[in-house]
């Protein structure tokens, strides 16, 4: 059991074990001792007595309402001894400063005088010298546009160091530790304490019930986060351990699982493996980081090892981060070149050519006719082949009086001489009757090509007079209406998975 003692510091009410404030009170007689012959020692040691009012309140919380020893130890230690404030300390330092003009130690942390919210906008512009509201401005440019500015501000929130003592805001600002510039930082914390000290004297009620708001809110995003962090940690769950079939892709009977996806994306088993151990690491800095912003916020507990594992979670969010992005950089890359090759099909001869889409539409199985044509989804793999839907038809004009239809097939690929071979590799079903062409909308390759931005389109040739229908309607020539050219006719056709024709 400890004596306390009710005592104002500064008009500040405070509640001290008694040991406490013996070593309070030894401390304020030897540094009045030692600043004596200091001009304006009254105001220096004012200052230093605002500095512990500000520096004890930090410490209190609504469960410890007493100052004990340890705290005003730990002020002391930030604050410094009283010969740190003597004459002497102060020519030693002058003398140093001169000496060593050139070898200030200017070092990044947190202001959290000027804060906001972490105090790192304000800690990088005491660092470059710089005013506060541009870097919270290119924060918030950032954030809105790149949308990485939350994720960053949470990066450097954990790295950096809060300015805690004199010492470290002087450094911070590139300034030397000596006497007159920790007066001055004094000087100007004594100001900010002045006024809140007064506040709080005239508005206490006011202020409590700011408070009791500012708590509530503080524990809502706290709760916020962890429902965040939670929802992370389930998707996390079910992607890497369930890998449910949710895509609407037809996959030998079934749908495709995200992994499956992904496997027709990577080039290669280990640019797949650290793409997703990337997404893994980045799965798990978020729920951590949101579990300890949720915690910090809710319970304001604030013991040294959360900072620690803010700073490792933190890193763990960057490297997740850096082999995501070498994932995607190789899928770029796998599809750097554009490779595209041709060939004619048929020369047909005829005043029209008419377009049929290929179906198995009217066959009987067991009595039954087939009403459907097996092209829904997504996409469709089936014995190792990927089959997408869509078909371009591309209108020319003829040299003659044939109509001459080619076939040309492109893809993408890391050299061209893979592209091609991927280009060469797509197949498309079409059969010729007299002047009927049978075109099937779909076409494949091999799964093991990747998906690569295949495609296939058809170039007709129509002669002078030729005519096109699709479907027993004329597609070609076809004239546009509303165009600001009356003569304009369409040059382009789509034949869509369902069958269904658009033009432009």
């Amino acid at each position: 059991m400890n004596k306390t003692v009710s005592i104002h510091l500064q008009g500040v009410p405070f509640i001290f074990e008694e040991q406490a404030y013996d070593r309070l009170n030894t401390y304020l007689q030897q540094l009045t001792q030692v600043l004596q012959k200091e001009e304006g020692s009254d105001e220096i040691i004012q200052d230093i007595e605002l500095r512990m009012v500000e520096l004890i309140q930090q410490q209190l919380t609504p469960f410890k309402q007493v100052v004990e020893l340890s705290v005003i130890e730990q002020i002391i230690e930030k604050l410094g001894q009283p010969e740190d404030f003597s004459d002497d300390s102060a020519a030693t330092s002058e003398t140093t400063s001169t000496v060593q003009e050139d070898s200030i130690e200017k070092r990044l942390f947190r202001d959290g005088d000027r804060a906001m919210i972490g105090g790192v906008c304000a800690g990088v512009a005491a660092y470059f010298n710089v005013d506060v509201v541009i870097i919270r401005a290119i924060y918030i440019f950032t954030f809105l546009t790149f949308g990485i500015g939350f994720l960053f501000y949470i990066v450097l929130w954990a790295i950096i160091p809060l300015a805690k003592t004199s010492s470290d805001k002087l450094r911070m600002k590139g300034q030397h530790v000596n006497i007159e510039n920790m007066k001055s930082e004094l000087g100007d914390a004594a100001n900010r304490i002045k006024k809140g000290a007064k506040e709080f004297k005239s508005n206490s009620g006011i202020q409590s019930t700011i408070g009791s708001v500012l708590r509530v809110i503080s524990v809502i995003i706290g709760i916020w986060a962890l429902l965040f962090g939670t929802g992370i940690f389930v998707l996390a769950i079910i992607f890497f351990f369930i890998n449910p079939d949710i895509i609407p892709a037809q996959l030998n009977g079934r749908f495709m699982s995200l992994q499956d996806f992904g496997g027709l994306l990577f080039e290669s088993s280990s640019h797949e493996s650290y793409f997703y151990f990337g997404i893994a690491l980045i799965s798990i800095a978020v729920v951590a980081q949101s579990y300890l912003f949720g915690i910090r916020l809710i319970t304001q507990f604030k013991a040294s090892y959360l900072k620690v594992l803010t700073a490792v979670f933190g890193v763990t969010l960057v490297v997740g981060v850096v082999l995501v992005s070498l994932g995607g950089v190789q899928i770029g890359r796998s599809m750097a070149i554009y490779g595209e090759v041709e060939k004619e099909i048929a020369t047909i001869s005829g005043p029209e050519l008419n377009i049929e889409r290929k179906s198995i539409e009217g066959q009987l199985i067991d009595g039954f006719k087939i009403k459907s044509n097996g092209d829904e989804g997504l996409v469709t793999i089936k014995n190792g082949r990927v089959y997408l839907s869509g078909i371009e038809l591309v209108y020319s004009q003829s040299n003659d009086s044939l109509y001459h239809i080619k076939q040309i097939n492109d893809a993408q690929g890391r050299t061209h001489e893979s592209a091609l071979k991927k280009a060469r590799n797509i197949r498309c079903s079409y059969d010729f009757l007299e002047n009927r062409m049978l075109l099937e909308t779909m076409y494949s390759f091999p799964a093991r090509d990747k998906f690569r931005d295949q495609n296939v389109k058809f170039i007709i040739s129509v002669p002078r007079g030729g005519k096109i229908f699709y479907d027993k309607q004329q597609v070609y020539p076809r004239m546009k209406e509303e165009s600001d050219f009356p003569n304009e006719t369409f040059q382009h056709g789509y034949i869509s998975s369902d069958g269904s024709y658009s033009n432009w």
